[in-house]
């Protein structure tokens, strides 16, 4: 591969630490190690992955722009080196896979390269797919494992300390997902649980912005309501008429089916899982793909991307008109939830893309994105849930309440509105088709003025151009 210089382009919004994605042309294999390089010498670091069908075969290069003002631009190279590569884990071929994601951890943020008058038409790089989860990916490798059919318990082995992402498949139902050998949080899945969900999510000041109960009890100060809440989790009241929100005898549950990818790297590490929804008489229901990235953006924030394609596999899907879902909902550390009629004192912040502020003015509304901030161990700390605008129903209305609970919810419709036809939110997925939602999830260091969350919902919705020279 010959050497390749570009342009980035800020356009109108700063960019602080934004995830950028190139689509290169792809090389002869085997696809080279790749170098890149900014405008006055210095090495920043990059990763590539294959991805696509095999007719449809791409080389994507990731990387982080970081402190590029509004309307500035900056050049770099790509040229061959020593690797800077992702690690893709082997995995047994007797396992059945998951549900295969094609295109790239963040296909919303692929870049359109616009080729310079005088470049080579050869070498223009394609606009990114819309969609991130779609197809068969011949890139993508076979199932890791399938879950158990219960938890065992098993001794852990210390993670060694790697640099970038690091991704690591513990022995009882647990990806552990570390940052610069930190733990940042752990995707658990084991089969005696009802769905699977994220926990903790450690923040920049090292400590949870979610809360511990129901998977820690008894902690002093932390409220205990609502056990079905926890960390960070998918979930649906009212999917063909069965509860997947709640927990316990007679509720729907969400099945871990296997992993189909596990990328660590310098920028990114990533993953995509299957799930199997399973209603109350034990048949399947729908079954979802979730691609999960982890970007390394630097010490002062945490960012992740959530892709979940729901697929009506089993026959016609109607994720119900309720209040009570969530394609990514979050419970917060309880020291920043905000006044209740228990705790009136509470100093949580909700704020939404237009302007609301708290839960009266907020909940059942419409926006963009919704941050949830307030004191964690003595540090102001906020998550931020942001809605990409190729979403069905963007922008979507938000399930947002003062003791602590963040939801994106584009369903509960009569809920949200008063109404007494209580089907008016259903969404309804034909037989044998499939809808994608995309998010980011932004945890960041003050609120929302000191996290800069308005800029970075622009690093998602509307990323900076490409340009090759």
């Amino acid at each position: 591969m010959e050497p390749l210089e570009f342009i980035v382009r800020a356009g109108p919004h700063a960019r602080g630490a934004c995830p950028v994605w190139v689509q290169l042309p792809v090389p002869p294999s085997p696809a080279p190690t790749l170098r890149l390089f900014d405008d006055v010498g210095n090495e920043i670091p990059c990763q590539s992955e294959m991805s696509g069908v095999s007719a449809d075969e791409r080389l994507l290069l990731a990387f982080i722009v970081r402190d590029l003002e509004a309307h500035a631009s900056r050049r770099y190279r790509l040229e061959p080196g020593p690797p800077i590569a992702p690690v893709v884990e082997d995995v047994p071929p007797e396992a059945n896979s998951a549900e295969a994601v094609a295109g790239p951890p963040d296909a919303a943020s692929v870049m359109e390269v616009v080729p310079a008058p005088d470049a080579q038409a050869s070498v223009a790089i394609p606009a990114a797919e819309i969609s991130p989860v779609q197809g068969e990916d011949a890139s993508t490798v076979e199932a890791v494992e399938d879950a158990p059919d219960k938890a065992v318990e098993v001794p852990r082995v210390p993670r060694k300390k790697l640099p970038g992402v690091a991704l690591t498949e513990e022995p009882d139902g647990e990806l552990a997902i570390d940052i610069e050998g930190d733990h940042f949080t752990s995707y658990r899945f084991s089969a005696d649980g009802q769905r699977p969900y994220f926990h903790p999510l450690v923040g920049p000041t090292g400590q949870s912005v979610t809360r511990e109960f129901p998977m820690t009890e008894g902690i002093e100060g932390e409220t205990s309501d609502h056990p079905h809440h926890r960390g960070m989790w998918t979930a649906h009241g009212d999917l063909n008429g069965h509860d997947n929100w709640l927990e316990g005898y007679g509720k729907a549950t969400i099945r871990h089916s296997g992993f189909s990818r596990l990328v660590s790297g310098p920028v990114y590490g990533s993953f995509d899982a299957g799930s199997e929804w399973i209603d109350r008489w034990g048949s399947i229901a729908m079954t979802d793909t979730r691609r999960v990235t982890v970007f390394n953006v630097g010490p002062n924030e945490r960012l992740v991307e959530y892709s979940v394609r729901f697929s009506a596999s089993h026959g016609q899907v109607t994720m119900g008109d309720t209040k009570e879902a969530g394609i990514v909902a979050i419970r917060v550390a309880t020291s920043m939830d905000g006044p209740t009629k228990a705790n009136l004192d509470g100093v949580g912040r909700i704020e939404t893309s237009d302007g609301a502020i708290g839960e009266d003015e907020a909940w059942g509304r419409r926006a963009s994105w919704c941050d949830y901030s307030g004191p964690v161990a003595g540090h102001v700390v906020g998550v931020s849930i942001m809605d990409h605008p190729t979403n069905p129903r963007f922008p979507t209305h938000w399930h947002v309440r003062n003791y602590g609970l963040m939801t994106v919810n584009p369903f509960g419709l009569h809920d949200f509105y008063g109404d007494t036809d209580a089907h008016r939110g259903d969404f309804i997925i034909p037989p044998y088709e499939s809808r994608v939602f995309r998010y980011r999830i932004l945890i960041h260091r003050g609120d929302v003025v000191a996290g800069s969350v308005r800029d970075r919902y622009h690093d998602f919705a509307n990323p900076p151009t490409v340009e090759l020279c």
